[in-house]
């Protein structure tokens, strides 16, 4: 095998390397007079200076944005009501109910109603912790066009909470706010299928096919089992 090495000449040739510089230590580079390597150093104070400059005008953009940002929030709380109003704007269509294979939470609320404000922050949690696995309907009771769903879900009083199965039966209303807790627990009750559906106990044809509800408060359709699986379009079978 051939080894090449570099010739005495080519190591030796100033124009293919460059001279070498001596390394001054920090505290001395101030005594060093206004040579090339003078200039060089010069010119590194001045990069550090600009950086300096820069980083502080940073910092200075960073806590004016800070302010303005906690000033919006002062100004423009971010209330209850207004989470009410967002998770209405946001909310499934009636017609998911029974026919998109996911249970359903109606929920009645008023801007004027306290305990609808206070179930606010737990509702939307509840919302984001189980979206996409159930349906979440707003229904603001103040609006007259709600007037119809208000008389068939049998509201009359609020917060009205209906909970619906995937099937569109209403299995029950919790009346008041609600713990996140209980929430999540008659919810998780809906979502956990059985594998072999029973019959209700009225001795009704329709198929229970979850499991039996942990938290059940208000039955408004206990003298109407009839009218207890909603369906807002047209479909064969039930």
């Amino acid at each position: 095998m051939a080894i090449i090495s570099a010739s005495d000449d080519a190591i030796n040739d100033e124009n293919t390397y460059e001279k070498s510089v001596s390394f001054v230590p920090l505290g001395q580079r101030n005594d060093i007079s206004s040579s090339g390597a003078g200039e060089s150093i010069d010119y590194g104070a001045d990069v550090l200076k600009r950086n300096k400059i820069r980083n502080v005008a940073v910092a200075i953009a960073s806590f004016g944005l800070a302010i303005l940002n906690y000033l919006w929030q002062f100004t423009h709380p971010v209330t209850s009501i207004s989470i009410l109003s967002s998770m209405q704007e946001q909310s499934a269509p009636i017609t998911a109910i029974g026919n998109n294979g996911k249970p359903t939470v109606v929920d009645f609320w008023a801007p004027w109603c306290g305990n609808c404000r206070v179930a606010a922050t737990t509702l939307q949690a509840v919302e984001e912790e189980y979206e996409g696995k159930v349906n979440f309907i707003m229904v603001n009771a103040d609006e007259r066009a709600n007037s119809p769903l208000i008389q068939l879900f049998g509201v009359d009083a609020i917060p009205h909470m209906a909970l619906v199965s995937d099937e569109g039966d209403v299995e029950t209303a919790l009346i008041g706010p609600m713990s996140k807790r209980v929430l999540e627990s008659d919810l998780d009750a809906l979502l956990n299928k059985r594998e072999n559906c029973e019959t209700t106990a009225e001795g009704a044809q329709r198929p229970i096919c979850h499991e039996e509800l942990p938290y059940k408060m208000y039955d408004a359709f206990g003298s109407r089992q009839d009218g207890r699986r909603l369906n807002f379009v047209e479909r064969k079978g039930w």
